[in-house]
């Protein structure tokens, strides 16, 4: 069914959506739900998957429904979500992504996150400069949670290095939740790290 694989894109770069919202962008919901079944849950007037975010679905999903000609709010964050999704992979122990593309960052990124996970952080750092090298290749902005993983491996490198720093530009472009969270963990530690020194 037409529509399917735009509603399921829609809500994963979301996380959630709200009725109107959703009823504005897909009038023809209820056969889209209906195509969904359990995939789909909603909980008052807000939509959700039912499934946690991970490359093993996402990035198909990404490949087929990620355009140029999306407007640059949804490409951004659609890229954040990508990213997110390659670090929840790694922390599921999910098999690496493949695909050309974005997918090569991605995985570059998945890589970081094993690493980074294993506290091999200068192979974190390896594979995530990897990543946004991709990113710069391909002409676009570094994603707040790009940003975030990067501060993460920084942090854990040299604590009380670059890592407080570019936390503070994840923090700023962030947007979403996940990057929110990952930016203050490493202003946390820093904190943490001044305090005692103090």
């Amino acid at each position: 069914m037409e529509g399917v694989e735009a509603f399921l894109f829609f809500l994963a770069l979301r996380g959630e959506a709200r009725r109107e919202e959703v009823r504005a962008r897909f009038p023809k919901l209820v056969p889209l739900l209906k195509a969904l079944d359990q995939e789909v849950e909603a909980q008052g007037e807000t939509f959700r998957l039912r499934k946690p975010l991970r490359l093993s679905w996402f990035a198909p999903l990404f490949q087929r429904e990620y355009s140029s000609l999306l407007p640059e709010e949804e490409r951004t964050l659609a890229l954040e979500r990508l990213l997110e999704a390659a670090h929840l992979s790694a922390e599921a122990g999910e098999p690496l992504v493949e695909g050309a593309g974005l997918l090569q960052a991605a995985r570059a990124f998945q890589e970081g996150s094993q690493a980074l996970l294993g506290g091999a952080y200068r192979e974190a750092l390896h594979r995530y400069g990897e990543g946004l090298g991709l990113l710069e290749k391909s002409g676009l902005a570094f994603p707040a949670t790009a940003l975030a993983l990067l501060a993460l491996a920084q942090e854990g490198f040299r604590p009380g290095g670059k890592g407080r720093e570019t936390a503070r530009k994840a923090l700023e472009r962030a947007r979403t939740a996940f990057a929110r969270e990952m930016a203050q963990k490493v202003l946390s530690q820093a904190t943490k790290e001044a305090e005692k020194e103090a």
